[in-house]
């Protein structure tokens, strides 16, 4: 941003910022009638645009920039962080690459290209580039972070852990950093088999997240409000008539469950079947679908989300999953033709109402994992600081937050007919990923394909969204089931928080 720039971009991005989109995007196609070649408010038009999943004409934005501003290592830099941020990270790669063919990058742009590289599988020409940024950058601490992290994601801990304990440890350094450092010492002396260490640094961690977190839980406690209202709101009968009301619609699963029950292995694995596309961990609807549905215009948490869902009349529905497939099918870069959409989204469970009442023929698969190891994973684990991830700062709170949200998911099911649910066990996808995957393509209403076992094939053509996207690219293990035994010590006090879930779930008490 600079003073030079038209007053309607300022006006524009203002709009974005306060997170009124519509006004924004109108504006931004004002701008862009007034000024065709500006370079700035093409790129800020296109991060708009994808960020409302109206991603051709993001992606139609960043191609002109390129045509109007030329293909520098500046401009290729540009245009590669802007197709990242609206879900095209092949394109942002091949961006970056050539950006980086022709001028040393500079430490956010190499950076972000050997982050992508690892991501899409590409694992010598990441460590290739990452070291020689860090050869002309030594004292750039984001890429040592990502250096020392990748190596002790590749079973190399010897010379992560000083390197991340010194920036765990340095005060000059930004409190995110230090905080991702500290997870990433607590996943070393997990490895290590050190779960006093491993728990120590967790903690740690979540010191920093203690300052931002109580906005966040009266956020969080809006969200639960409207969880309860929701569930008061769906019935059994409600369902069958907005069934009624909508004959047919394109074949839709929600893949839901908790954070780390192992979510992101089943998606993978389901979408390497050709009649089977799915997409990873998007706001589409929990952002731009639900609220317009359950809160009135600029008065979020007000109201009762149950009595609106129920009030939203045929053609206002008609419009949201309109809006809903169309944002799907620009994500995904192609029209469904019929196949099946996977939509994996962790932590949907309370929203379940409100997505069947937008897709009431949907089904719903739920990953389930032994309740002891979901808390732990998502207790030691980082997670982006939100008002969902603000539950993991405590044991306490992790394993309340997963009560919360099974609870919500066994009254749920009472309330759906027995065809259109489906739980698929963590546990039994790494005993047997065949059988599952076969099971769950079954109840889809798919044949077996075998180029579901070569799922990891398609994680190079897919680049994986998710957090989790080594543990995928990784071969199927066992190492983490069972892993809460080693933590009982800790786990003790939210065990009787548990017990009716590991109970219910039929794990072993």
């Amino acid at each position: 941003m600079s003073a030079a720039d038209p007053q309607e971009l300022r006006e524009a991005r203002a709009l974005w910022l306060q997170d009124r989109c519509d006004e924004a995007l109108e504006k931004f196609d004002a701008v862009l009638a007034a000024h065709p070649d500006h370079p700035l408010a093409l790129i800020d038009a296109a991060r708009a645009f994808g960020g409302c999943y109206r991603i051709a004409k993001a992606e139609a934005l960043v191609d002109r920039f390129l045509a109007t501003a030329g293909r520098s290592a500046a401009t290729l830099a540009m245009a590669g962080q802007t197709c990242r941020m609206i879900h095209r990270g092949r394109k942002a790669l091949d961006c970056l690459k050539e950006s980086a063919a022709l001028a040393a990058p500079d430490p956010a742009t190499g950076l972000e290209l050997a982050m992508l590289l690892d991501r899409g599988g590409e694992m010598a020409a990441a460590d290739a580039v990452l070291g020689g940024l860090l050869a002309r950058h030594p004292s750039f601490a984001e890429g040592k972070f990502f250096q020392a992290h990748v190596a002790l994601r590749r079973g190399a801990p010897g010379g992560a852990v000083p390197g991340l304990e010194a920036i765990a440890g340095d005060p000059r350094q930004h409190s995110y950093l230090r905080t991702r450092a500290c997870y990433a010492l607590a996943e070393a002396a997990d490895r290590a088999g050190d779960p006093a260490e491993a728990v120590r640094q967790a903690l740690r961690a979540k010191a920093s997240g203690e300052v931002e977190a109580e906005p966040l839980r009266r956020v969080a406690a809006l969200i639960r409000k409207q969880g309860d209202q929701l569930a008061r709101a769906f019935t059994r009968a409600r369902l069958a008539g907005w069934q009624r009301e909508v004959p047919r619609h394109a074949p839709v699963v929600l893949l839901t469950g908790n954070p780390r029950s192992g979510t992101t292995l089943l998606e993978k694995v389901l979408d390497a079947h050709p009649g089977l596309r799915s997409s990873d961990e998007h706001g589409l609807f929990a952002r731009f679908i639900a609220p317009p549905l359950l809160q009135p215009p600029g008065k979020a948490g007000s109201g009762d989300a149950g009595q609106r869902l129920l009030a939203a009349d045929a053609r206002r529905v008609a419009t949201m999953r309109d809006r809903y497939l169309g944002g799907m099918a620009e994500l995904l870069g192609e029209p469904l033709g019929g196949r099946v959409l996977l939509d994996k989204n962790p932590s949907l469970t309370e929203l379940i109402p409100a997505w069947l009442r937008m897709m009431p023929h949907s089904k719903i698969l739920v990953m389930l994992r032994d309740p002891r190891d979901v808390v732990l994973s998502c207790f030691l684990n980082y997670f982006p600081l939100n008002a969902y991830s603000v539950s993991f700062l405590s044991l306490q709170a992790t394993a309340r937050r997963y009560a919360r949200e099974m609870e919500s998911w066994l009254r749920l099911r009472e309330q759906l007919p027995p065809g259109q649910w489906r739980e698929v066990r963590y546990e039994d996808c790494v005993q047997d990923l065949r059988a599952t995957a076969a099971g769950a393509l079954e109840w889809m209403g798919l044949d077996w394909s075998d180029e579901v076992m070569d799922y990891r094939d398609t994680l190079v053509r897919r680049l994986t969204q998710s957090p989790t996207y080594a543990d995928v690219q990784a071969p199927v293990h066992r190492r983490a089931v069972g892993k809460w035994r080693r933590y009982s010590e800790w786990l003790a006090p939210v065990q009787p928080i548990l017990a009716p879930f590991v109970r219910n779930f039929g794990y072993e008490p």
